[in-house]
């Protein structure tokens, strides 16, 4: 479109923008399995109202002319640190799971240079199961990304990560859980590694980092993977996906100063005068800040407590019936997000373009092998069963795949 010559009213341009969105996929509806993050129009109505009040205000500022950031992101920070196991952790929000990846790595990058002066190609070591983001940081940074593959229960496998870890390794990275499978890697034993080797370990909990302290809260076994865990050194956080925030919101937490020191930049040769920033960006949306301390104190530990059972309860109906269909769930997801295959040959592609004729969306995972993935959240809480009805109708109507069995070979036997 041109500029248009004459500007609309407010009706005008809301009632357009909401016609734009009249073919989006309906998610409150619990029609969708990616993506968003909801609970429902109570909790979207508070974000949006914390949102537009801090809508004119910027991060780069918080130091001096808007100091009610710098306390609600020490709100946040404090209260995500309390959660993953050590009160004095520090850390930033960012503008999602990227970002926060983003800048744990230049933190490993930058100290690995420091530490080890004339270091040669650098690489991160990760499973084949960690985020892509790794990989866009590894392009951004000059570092190769060394994938490694995963054991029987699609987690990272100890033999091969061991084996790839050498004098040039800059990063070991580990997921709680990663987001094909939803599995926790062993972090551990692989926290273990790094700390010998006196390298930098992250883990990616951008997914669980707001879910399994619940869960672990309410009884359920939880594998060490926070800064309990010696060796440690990075997390990323998302306080979008089951921190249930605003869009474009997460937290990269440092196990202390010493660490975060190294992630900051502090550029002081311009004309401008001195430029200090904590994160990739520059100007920050503290609507994003704002969002997130208010999702944070709308639901308090009762509140999550009380979704975490609810979600605990949908996860366990669904993965019954998912196997009652005649599928597999890959290993053991820790929490709500999981991926279920077929290993009589049923083609995974046309069991979800089946569904998606029925309305169902669902993620679609094309190798290692063919598989569905699916992301919980609340508002699949009234959808359950009508999933599962037409999941199991569909499952009898699937015949054997014609289609290349993918790259499984990618995956260790140990």
């Amino acid at each position: 479109m041109e500029l248009p010559k004459s500007g609309s009213t407010r009706a005008e341009v809301i009632n357009r923008l909401r016609r734009a969105m009249k073919d989006d996929a309906p998610w409150d509806q619990g029609k969708t399995f990616f993506l968003v993050y909801g609970v429902d129009a109570d909790h979207f109505d508070l974000l949006g109202e914390a949102y537009a009040l801090f809508m004119a205000t910027n991060g780069l500022g918080a130091g001096s002319m808007f100091p009610s950031l710098a306390r609600l992101e020490s709100d946040v920070i404090g209260t995500t640190a309390e959660l993953l196991g050590e009160p004095a952790a520090v850390g930033d929000i960012t503008s999602g799971g990227t970002e926060s990846i983003l800048m744990g790595i230049r933190a490993a990058y930058e100290r690995a240079r420091s530490e080890r002066p004339g270091l040669g190609a650098p690489e991160i070591v990760l499973p084949e199961s960690a985020h892509p983001a790794f990989q866009k940081a590894g392009q951004l940074f000059g570092l190769t990304s060394v994938r490694t593959p995963l054991d029987r229960e699609y987690r990272a496998d100890m033999k091969a990560l061991r084996a790839a870890v050498n004098e040039r390794t800059v990063a070991v990275v580990g997921s709680a859980p990663n987001y094909p499978f939803g599995t926790i890697d062993p972090i551990e034993e692989m926290a273990a590694v790094a700390r010998e080797r006196r390298i930098h370990f992250h883990v990616d909990a951008c997914i669980g980092a707001f879910a399994l302290p619940f869960i672990r809260q309410l009884g359920q076994p939880v594998p060490p993977y926070d800064f309990t865990v010696p060796g440690v050194s990075t997390i990323s956080a998302d306080i979008h996906k089951y921190g249930y925030g605003a869009r474009g919101t997460s937290v990269i937490m440092y196990r202390d100063e010493e660490v975060r020191r190294f992630a900051r930049f502090t550029l002081d040769d311009w004309s401008g005068g001195p430029y200090h920033t904590a994160t990739m960006a520059g100007s920050r949306p503290g609507a994003i800040v704002a969002s997130a301390w208010a999702a944070l104190n709308y639901f308090g530990e009762e509140g999550y407590l009380k979704l975490t059972r609810e979600m605990l309860d949908v996860v366990h109906t669904i993965r019954e019936g998912i196997a009652q269909a005649g599928f597999r769930v890959m290993g053991q997801p820790a929490m709500y997000v999981l991926a279920f295959t077929a290993d009589d040959g049923r083609d995974m592609m046309a069991v979800g373009d089946a569904m998606a004729q029925r309305g169902w969306l669902l993620g679609r995972q094309p190798t290692h092998p063919p598989s569905l993935h699916l992301v919980l959240t609340p508002v699949h809480r009234g959808v359950v069963q009508a999933f599962l009805h037409d999941l199991k109708t569909v499952a009898g109507e699937a015949t054997a795949t014609t289609r290349p069995p993918g790259k499984a070979s990618g995956y260790a036997n140990s």
